[in-house]
């Protein structure tokens, strides 16, 4: 059977969505053909596996969470991918034999973990560390775009410094540029 790693959580505003979505797959894959070993990532970087994780209800008390899962680390020993927890005894926890990355945000979805997975060595589904870092900021990503003559909307990109410097030149400039309705997003986190 394929040991199934799925990421999810993670540092960002996102981490909340990142678990629903994540249950959500957990619950939709075949448990006849994969085994599902959930990989939490807390909003402070900690790294949890449990089967407690594949339920919704366990993030709601973050103490029980910490008593029913193992803190872990991943890594490659001897051409296998093991969770080890980080407690005095190191002892392994599972191993995966591949990871579905189900995150959403900075640090996990722009690059940074397939980054990782790529330096350990582990499968991953999805794209690799420059088409996810490409994708997460929407203004590189326009600039791609245009470099390849893509057909893309008019926009305008500034700094937060900038904008706080001098608001009203940024909204002046803003407004020679494009026409209203507009709509404003950060440019390196998700697509909300």
């Amino acid at each position: 059977m394929i040991k199934v790693g799925v990421i999810f959580g993670g540092e960002s505003v996102e981490h909340e969505v990142s678990i629903i979505s994540a249950v959500q797959a957990m619950n939709k894959l075949d448990s006849e053909k994969y085994a599902i070993v959930p990989i939490y990532i807390t909003k402070k970087g900690e790294w949890y596996t449990g089967t407690a994780l594949r339920e919704i209800e366990t993030f709601k008390d973050m103490d029980l969470l910490k008593r029913y899962c193992k803190n872990v680390v991943l890594y490659k020993k001897d051409n296998r991918f093991i969770l080890q927890n980080k407690g005095f005894l190191k002892k392994v926890v599972n191993e995966v034999d591949i990871i579905l990355p189900v995150v959403h945000g900075t640090n996990v979805e722009d690059g940074v973990l397939q980054g990782y997975l790529k330096t350990i060595g582990v499968p991953f589904v999805g794209s690799g560390v420059t088409a996810s870092s490409i994708a997460q900021d929407k203004v590189v990503q326009k600039q791609v775009f245009e470099c390849c003559k893509l057909p893309i909307t008019k926009y305008y990109s500034f700094y937060d410094c900038d904008f706080k410097d001098d608001e009203e030149k940024i909204v002046k400039e803003i407004e020679k540029e494009l026409n209203y309705p507009m709509i404003v997003k950060p440019a390196t986190l998700g697509s909300s």
